[in-house]
C-alpha cells in the first residue's frame, strides 16, 4: 500500500477540453497505459479546427490550414496523410497589402483536413473514451483524486481521478484551476482576441482566381478563403463557391455583441467591396470566436502542478498554431506520465 501522505501513480487521467491540445495529450497517455476519458462541451471533438456542415456544403470556419516547423509535428503530418485524414494544400495563397495586390511566397507546406478540417479531430477522438456535450464546472479534491462536476450533474457518481488535464482556452482553465493551484493565476493573465466569421455560399461563379488572401488594408476583413477548392470538398447543386471570411481582430472585438446575421452581413459587404465583384449569395451563416487568438501565449509549453496533480495546456501555451497546441498537450502528457517513474 501507498503511504497515506504518497500519491500512487496515476492510472486514471481527466482530460478537459477535445481541442489539438487535448487530444494530443489523451492520445500520449492512452499510449502509455494509462486510462483516460475526455470531457468535451461541444457536440464535436476537435475545437478550432473545426468543419461547419450545413445543406449548402462545407466550410472550414476555424483554423484554415495548419504548418509544420519542428520534427515532431512533421512525423505526426505525415501520419494524417498516410491515413488519408489530411493533405497537401497547394491553393493560391495572395495578400492584400496596401491596395496592393501581392503573391505570398511559399514558405512552409500548407496542409488541410481531408472533406473537411474536422477530419483531424475525428481522427484523433476515434480511439478515445469521449464524452460530448458535457461542460465541467467545477473540481474537487476527496483525498488523493479528483471529482468533476459538470452542469448538468451526471457526474457525481463518476469514480475520481488521478490527474486531470485541462486544454480549454486560458479564461476557463483558470475559473477551473482557481482555489487549487497556483497555475490558475497564470492562466488567468493570458488575453485573447475574438474573431468573427462568416460562412458565404454564392450561387454565381465570382471569376476569382486565387484561393485565399490575407487582408491587411480592410476595416473589417483580415482573411478571405474559397473552401470547396480544398482537398475532396463536396459539390453542391445551385452553390457555385463556398467562401470562409474571417473579421480582423479590431472589429471583431469592437462589434463582438453583433448577432451572427449581423456580423456575417458587413464581413460579406466588405468582401464583395474588397475584391470588386457583385456576390450572389445562396446562403449566408456567421459564427463568433471569442477565443480566437491568444494575445500573448505563456513563453511555457504547459502548465503542471505535480504535488496537485493539475495540468494545462493549449495553443495559449507557447505557441498559438495548430502545431503548437498539438505539440503543448504531448508535452503536458509527458509531464503527467513522467510522475509514474
Amino acid at each position: 500500500m501507498a503511504h497515506p501522505l504518497q500519491m500512487p501513480p496515476p492510472g486514471r487521467v481527466a482530460v478537459i477540453g477535445a481541442g489539438m491540445a487535448g487530444l494530443a495529450c489523451a492520445n500520449a497517455l492512452r499510449e502509455r497505459g494509462l486510462q483516460v476519458i475526455v470531457f468535451e462541451k461541444s457536440r464535436g471533438p476537435g475545437g478550432r479546427v473545426a468543419t461547419r456542415l450545413t445543406e449548402h456544403g462545407s466550410f472550414d470556419h476555424g483554423a484554415q490550414y495548419f504548418t509544420a516547423h519542428t520534427h515532431r509535428f512533421e512525423a505526426q503530418v505525415q501520419r494524417w496523410v498516410a491515413a488519408g485524414v489530411a493533405a497537401r494544400w497547394p491553393g493560391k495563397l495572395i495578400a492584400f497589402d496596401r491596395r496592393r495586390l501581392i503573391d505570398k511566397p511559399l514558405g512552409p507546406e500548407r496542409f488541410v483536413g481531408i472533406g473537411g478540417m474536422h477530419a483531424i479531430g475525428r481522427h484523433l477522438a476515434a480511439p478515445l473514451e469521449l464524452l460530448l456535450e458535457t461542460k465541467i464546472v467545477r473540481l474537487e479534491r476527496r483525498g488523493l483524486l479528483w471529482h468533476l462536476h459538470d452542469e448538468a450533474g451526471k457526474l457525481t457518481a463518476m469514480r475520481g481521478f488521478d490527474a486531470v488535464a485541462v486544454t480549454a482556452p486560458s479564461p476557463q482553465t483558470a475559473d477551473l484551476l482557481r482555489d487549487h493551484t497556483p497555475l490558475a493565476a497564470a492562466a488567468a493573465g493570458v488575453n485573447w482576441e475574438p474573431c468573427w466569421t462568416a460562412m458565404l455560399a454564392v450561387s454565381r461563379a465570382t471569376g476569382i482566381d486565387y484561393d485565399a488572401a490575407f487582408v491587411n488594408d480592410d476595416p473589417i476583413l483580415g482573411w478571405i478563403s474559397r473552401d470547396d477548392r480544398k482537398a475532396e470538398r463536396e459539390r453542391v447543386k445551385g452553390v457555385a463557391e463556398r467562401w470562409v471570411l474571417h473579421a480582423n481582430p479590431r472589429w471583431s472585438r469592437k462589434y463582438l455583441e453583433l448577432t451572427p446575421e449581423a456580423a456575417a452581413h458587413w464581413l460579406a459587404r466588405s468582401f464583395s467591396a474588397r475584391v470588386g465583384r457583385p456576390v450572389t449569395a445562396r446562403n449566408l451563416t456567421g459564427h463568433r470566436w471569442r477565443f480566437a487568438t491568444p494575445t500573448r501565449p505563456l513563453k511555457e509549453p504547459f502548465l503542471w502542478d505535480g504535488d496537485r496533480r493539475l495540468g494545462a495546456a493549449g495553443d495559449w501555451c507557447g505557441d498559438p498554431r495548430v502545431e503548437g497546441a498539438f505539440l503543448s498537450g504531448l508535452a503536458l502528457a509527458d509531464a503527467i506520465a513522467g510522475t509514474a517513474r
